[in-house]
């Protein structure tokens, strides 16, 4: 590299030389610096700042002459234009007889581009819609954090998110923002996600114990994006189940508060059932348990008195071990 910008440095002046010079008629150099000028990148040009003139090849190596850094995004500096118009003097094979002009300032703008607050809710909402497929939902208390200035340019957003799955309540995620293939930060997303459902709900109060009738039970459309995941959205599911706490009108129904109501309760009256081979031998029992079936509960015996173990096999039925 060392040795090209010697090469570059020797051959350089002397290609100016026999551009300047063609039949006997000297070509000019002109350079004006403007007063102001807006740019894009981190380092600014000749050619962002000035009007050049010059002949062929020459035009093209001062406009792309390095002048300087430019200001942050969005802010300006204002320069001296003696200053600039030295900086371009500075250049080796630049001829003396180049024509310089500038004004007493120079205000140079890092130019920029805003994120519309809109861009950023539509995808948070695609990104939400992705995620809960197509249960109905809305969003609200929507929140945006670490927005900036950004260089002008094709912007691209790549959305992360620390959580997967179902999406409800508070949601928040991260959007990374890039303009021409360059990183520029990471902005922050929140907002509440409403997700509304088809809920069972109870047509009047329940007591704990009792056998729910299909009169018992209506649908309602709620917002579920509070209520537990194991919320009953199938009527025909609860008719027969018995409820194991206390619910209001209009309360809800979730799978942990259901159960199958017992085949045998505590103090039934059973009947024990013993089989060996083809002899069958059946007594009456009094269940010291409740169960449904398939459980194993104990029974006393009334004929004898004591306390034998079996399994419900039905209602009122208990299947004796040997």
């Amino acid at each position: 590299m060392r040795i090209l910008a010697k090469i570059i440095g020797f051959v350089l002046p002397l290609l100016v030389a026999a551009t300047l010079v063609q039949g006997g008629v000297e070509k000019g150099i002109e350079i004006h610096i403007n007063s102001d000028a807006r740019v894009n990148a981190r380092e600014y040009l000749l050619k962002d700042v000035a009007r050049v003139r010059a002949p062929g090849m020459m035009k093209e190596e001062l406009e792309s002459f390095s002048m300087g850094f430019s200001p942050a995004i969005g802010e300006v500096k204002r320069l001296s234009g003696e200053r600039l118009a030295s900086k371009v003097r500075s250049i080796s094979w630049l001829p003396e007889t180049a024509e310089i002009s500038f004004p007493d300032s120079v205000f140079i703008k890092r130019v920029s581009q805003e994120v519309p607050e809109e861009t950023l809710r539509e995808l948070y909402r695609d990104h939400i819609r992705e995620r809960l497929g197509e249960q109905e939902f809305d969003i609200r208390d929507f929140r945006v954090r670490g927005l900036s200035l950004y260089p002008v340019g094709d912007m691209e957003f790549s959305v992360q998110s620390s959580r997967q799955g179902k999406a409800k309540g508070r949601v928040s995620l991260h959007v990374d923002v890039a303009v021409g293939n360059v990183s520029c930060g990471r902005i922050s997303l929140s907002g509440w996600v409403d997700i509304y459902d088809t809920v069972v709900c109870s047509t009047r109060n329940l007591s704990r114990g009792d056998i729910l009738q299909p009169g018992d039970l209506c649908l309602k459309r709620l917002n579920v994006s509070k209520l537990p995941d194991n919320y009953l959205t199938r009527i025909d599911r609860a008719p027969g189940m018995r409820v194991k706490q206390n619910i209001k009108t209009g309360g809800y129904l979730r799978g942990s508060v259901l159960e199958v109501p017992p085949l045998v309760k505590k103090g039934d009256n059973v009947t024990l059932v013993a089989c060996k081979g083809e002899m069958r031998i059946k007594a009456i029992g009094i269940a010291t348990r409740a169960g449904g079936l398939g459980d194993q509960i104990p029974v006393k015996n009334i004929t004898t008195g004591k306390t034998v173990f079996g399994r419900i096999s039905g209602p009122q039925t208990v299947d004796v071990f040997f």
